[in-house]
Formats: structure tokens, C-alpha cells, sequence
């Protein structure tokens, strides 16, 4: 851990406008770190791959603007660029809440549909075969 500290310390100071800009547009990722108590850790997985997204594409402009510091405060202080930004992020939290209930209600209706399919090929059997083949066992009483 020390050796990795010692090694991006540097680069950090080198690239210090491009490690600001990551620094500042990727705290909804380490927000999604925190608050996230699943041991897979999959919320910042989901929500940093798009708020990185939406990161990079003003790295890029900040490095074809020529990597200053007057670059990256042009960058920041566009309120367009802390929208793409977040709202990739936020985009990232839609997808994380959205998409496992969505995918369960996709399961209960496929389920849901099977049972009514042999419910409906059950009702044929009973129709061909007579009610002896339902399982239904009926007293039989003594005459």
C-alpha cells in the first residue's frame, strides 16, 4: 500500500489538473463506496462506471485545452460539465435501483404465464381423460 502511495503521490502532482477533475467529478463514486453495504460492493461498480464517463469527457477536453490549471477552472466553473458529470452518475443510480426490480417483475410475469399455461394443459387432461387423472382422491364411501 505504501509502495502504491509513493508511486501515485508523484503522478498526481504531475497530472494535478487532471487528478482535481477526477478527484472532484468522481465524489458520487466514493459516495456510492460508502454508503453501500453489499459486500460485493456492486453500487459504485454500476454508478462509477458512468460517472467516469462522464468524467473523462472533460479530461479530454482538458487535455486538448493544453492541461493547465485555467483549463480546469473553466471546466468546473461550467455548470454544463457538473451536470454530465453527476447526472452520469445519477443515470448510474437510476440503472442501480431500477434494473433489479424491473428484472423481477419480468421473472413473476414469465412465471405467472407458465403457471397459466399448465393450469390451461391440465384442464385439457382432465377434459380428455376425465376427472380420475386431477390427483384428487375422493372418499369413497360404503354402500
Amino acid at each position: 500500500m505504501v509502495t502504491v502511495l509513493l508511486i501515485l503521490m508523484p503522478v498526481g502532482l504531475i497530472f494535478l489538473p487532471t487528478t482535481v477533475l477526477l478527484a472532484v467529478g468522481m465524489i458520487p463514486t466514493v459516495v456510492a463506496y460508502v454508503v453501500d453495504r453489499d459486500p460485493d460492493k456492486t453500487a459504485p461498480m454500476t454508478v462509477g462506471g458512468l460517472n467516469f464517463a462522464g468524467v473523462f469527457a472533460f479530461a479530454v477536453s482538458l487535455w486538448q485545452a493544453g492541461h493547465t490549471m485555467a483549463a480546469l477552472s473553466r471546466i468546473l466553473t461550467d455548470p454544463f460539465a457538473w451536470l454530465v458529470m453527476y447526472g452520469a452518475a445519477g443515470l448510474g443510480w437510476t440503472l442501480y435501483y431500477g434494473i433489479p426490480p424491473a428484472v423481477a417483475g419480468w421473472i413473476i410475469l414469465r412465471a405467472e404465464s407458465k403457471i397459466a399455461q399448465r393450469i390451461e394443459e391440465q384442464r385439457e387432461l382432465i377434459d380428455l381423460w376425465g376427472t380420475e387423472v386431477n390427483g384428487i382422491v375422493e372418499d369413497v364411501k360404503d354402500a
